[in-house]
């Protein structure tokens, strides 16, 4: 089976339902199951937010409905709301975490991290990028999963805003050290007044430009995936996950999760 790499950035796509789960599909006459994998930048996340009981309700509900959550913003130097976080996902599921080293070039530092379904996908590598050159605020991270007979990798990234053309241009060096067909997802930052849309020829992007991806008044397509137009593992299921129509939340209960909302992406298993 081929290995798919799969590089999470953030931009946006508005989809007001739950993304469906289609456990039995008919893929090139093969019967196969679906994992979901999603991207969630959670607003400086660290112990305020943790302390909130609805706001982690939430949180814990929004990453429940999806296989694989690559979470960007962490802020929480002690560690502990990130760990609090997962036995909030756990209350019910079967989650487990992987979580980078601090990032960033100033003394605001964040972390990337992985919730993944063990009833589903085991974890098989998971390193930061080696950005020798510094082309990166935040180097990606980037973790090698592995769900039935799908081996796949993830790469998160949340491009700093005031340099998305160069971030977004240096990506190209993280896709070319991870050999394999790619599948993109991720923070990009990439829209509105920090970058023009643009759509390269070898890509599928999943998300479309119009889409928005903020829960504030902004209209932005911040939130993306993006995969190789011969990956044929995905399922067709993409979208923009509205936590707060799901969950009837107002706009201030909204904002209080985060400004983003997440994007996800389906894809055949094979098994």
């Amino acid at each position: 089976m081929r290995t798919i790499i799969v590089i999470l950035l953030l931009f946006g796509c508005v989809a007001l339902e739950a993304p469906e789960q289609n456990n039995e599909k008919i893929h090139n006459n093969t019967t196969a199951t679906s994992i979901t994998v999603a991207a969630f930048n959670i607003q400086v996340f660290g112990i305020s937010k943790a302390s909130d009981g609805q706001v982690m309700e939430i949180l814990a509900k929004t990453i429940r409905n999806f296989d694989i959550v690559a979470v960007q913003e962490i802020r929480d130097s002690s560690g502990t709301a990130i760990s609090a976080l997962l036995d909030k996902v756990n209350e019910n599921g079967s989650y487990r975490l992987t979580v980078g080293p601090r990032l960033g070039r100033t003394t605001s530092k964040e972390q990337y991290a992985y919730f993944y379904n063990t009833e589903k996908v085991v974890l098989l590598n998971n390193y930061t990028y080696n950005d020798s050159e510094d082309q990166f605020h935040r180097e990606p991270y980037i973790a090698e999963f592995r769900s039935g007979n799908f081996t796949f990798t993830i790469a998160a990234i949340h491009v700093d805003p005031d340099e998305a053309f160069q971030e977004i241009a240096a990506l190209e060096t993280v896709i070319e050290s991870i050999p394999g067909d790619i599948i993109v997802m991720g923070d990009f930052n990439a829209d509105c007044s920090y970058f023009d849309e643009m759509q390269d020829r070898p890509y599928q992007w999943l998300i479309g430009n119009d889409e928005d991806t903020t829960t504030k008044s902004t209209n932005c397509t911040y939130d993306r995936i993006v995969i190789t137009k011969e990956t044929d593992e995905y399922n067709g299921v993409s979208g923009v996950f509205r936590f707060d129509l799901e969950y009837g939340l107002d706009q201030k209960q909204a904002e209080a999760v985060s400004d983003h909302y997440p994007v996800y992406a389906g894809f055949f298993t094979y098994k």
